[in-house]
């Protein structure tokens, strides 16, 4: 049988936020105990809870500099890849909302939804998604910044100032976090388990998609639910394969895993 996460820490979660779990287990969990696994280049590498943490934070923080604010909803359009992770849980460190969409989407279809929900920001995969935005841009007249996390082919774009690297957002973040080291702890301690953390996307099956409004509050029930009915317990795998548009992936990589302190494997990063 595993180690769990104990009663106490299950019964003190039901407070927390999402992003507050994490920085929880960012203190308790030993640098040993991986949060994330993934395979770049065919060598597998690991983030521990500690850095996991310090990448959302600078995530986030990045995030507020360039303008996002508690309230704010922030698109993603990412494949399984743990930044997708790193920008859902920055968005709600700072009170905002994060929608992940299709990335097999058209870019009518995601502009769509990204002027539906007024995105001030958006964090893409690579040039494919930033081309469907860019050639869309009349129809999301909200949208100050796109954050493209895959460098590849996108050189040619530098002189665009709605873009910037996901490299350099978190180079952003780190700089603000060493001029305001208590601004993070503030932000994410207004944060409570019945404000809105998710959009997610429904089918469409029967006309435009709709977006469900899910709390930190549901997700860590479902993950605990999950939690108390398995033998999983801290260490053990999920692997990332469902799109993170889905409620799978996101219920697993931000639910069950993150208040399990399971270890997330994304194979192709």
């Amino acid at each position: 049988m595993m180690k769990k996460i104990s009663a106490e820490q299950l019964k003190l979660q039901q407070t927390l936020t999402l992003p507050q779990i994490l920085e929880s287990h960012s203190r308790t969990l030993s640098n040993d105990c991986l949060a994330i696994r993934e395979k770049s280049f065919g060598i597998w590498k690991g983030i521990n809870w500690q850095a996991y943490n310090r990448l959302v934070k600078h995530t986030a923080l990045g995030l507020k500099e360039l303008g996002f604010e508690r309230g704010d909803h922030l698109g993603i359009i990412m494949n399984n890849h743990s930044e997708w992770l790193f920008s859902g849980l920055a968005a709600q460190a700072l009170g905002g909302v994060s929608a992940s969409l299709f990335a097999s989407a058209t870019g009518s279809e995601l502009t769509r939804v990204l002027d539906r929900i007024k995105a001030r920001l958006v964090v893409v995969q690579d040039q494919e998604q930033v081309d469907k935005l860019l050639d869309n841009l009349g129809k999301i007249p909200g949208l100050k910044k796109i954050i493209y996390v895959d460098p590849t082919g996108m050189r040619s774009y530098k002189s665009n100032p709605r873009l910037i690297s996901f490299r350099e957002l978190l180079e952003v973040g780190g700089k603000l976090d060493e001029a305001q080291p208590l601004l993070y702890e503030r932000e994410l301690r207004r944060g409570t388990a019945d404000d809105v953390a998710f959009l997610i996307p429904t089918s469409g099956t029967t006309g435009l998609p709709k977006l469900a409004m899910l709390t930190h509050g549901n997700f860590i029930d479902m993950g605990h639910k999950w939690n108390e009915s398995t033998s999983l317990g801290i260490g053990a795998n999920w692997l990332s394969i469902s799109p993170p548009s889905w409620i799978v992936d996101q219920m697993w990589g931000m639910g069950v895993a993150l208040t399990g302190a399971m270890t997330m494997n994304f194979p192709d990063a």
